[in-house]
């Protein structure tokens, strides 16, 4: 690079941008736990929407992982048009749900009439970054991504770009990869017995 503080400011500039596009591109990817949130909602009874304002928590529609209802482990499923007419829903128990236009709701039930509570797991973004923040998130995936980039636009080394290219798809696989090692139950418990009864088998 050439010196001096006005060419170090700008590529601070560029580089920053590289880094949000990075996390942008990453977050979108996986659920990755450090965004992800399990918290349970009242529903209005009315309107099939949640009582509570929701923009800070739920910014996107596609940051909804699972709906359960209240008090079991069935999951409320997505809203398909082509083979439900919702209007014929009928009852107060939450069956599908879809896009609400309201920003501070984000999405609604269907019957509307749904009453009760939800429990939700969710995804909040992080607002963008300014140069003062801490990411939370994996700093080789983000720097080796940004190497990646800022080596691809100056274009003097293709040698350089390739294998920071390289670096970052591996260590992102290597995230992923981690995501899948928690052991996962096929048959959840929802409660532990609080007594346990020993048979003496024959001698």
């Amino acid at each position: 690079m050439v010196a001096g503080t006005g060419v170090q400011i700008y590529a601070e500039d560029v580089i920053g941008d590289m880094i949000q596009h990075k996390f942008d591109v990453l977050f979108d990817e996986a659920w990755w736990p450090q965004f992800l949130t399990f918290q349970q909602f009242t529903l209005d009874g009315t309107n099939g929407q949640v009582t509570t304002d929701v923009t800070n928590l739920i910014k996107r529609f596609d940051d909804i992982r699972i709906i359960y209802r209240t008090g079991g482990n069935t999951p409320v499923t997505l809203l398909s048009p082509g083979s439900t007419n919702p209007f014929e829903l009928a009852g107060t128990t939450p069956i599908h749900y879809e896009s609400d236009p309201a920003v501070d709701k984000v999405f609604h039930v269907w019957p509307k009439a749904s009453t009760g509570s939800i429990v939700m797991q969710y995804r909040t973004k992080p607002d963008t970054f300014t140069s003062e923040d801490t990411i939370n998130f994996d700093d080789q995936a983000l720097i080796l991504g940004s190497v990646y980039d800022f080596a691809e636009d100056d274009g003097t080394n293709p040698n350089a770009t390739q294998k920071f290219q390289l670096l970052f798809e591996a260590r992102v696989k290597q995230l992923k990869n981690n995501l899948s090692n928690a052991p996962i139950s096929l048959d959840p418990v929802t409660s532990l017995p609080t007594s346990f009864s020993f048979v003496e088998l024959p001698s």
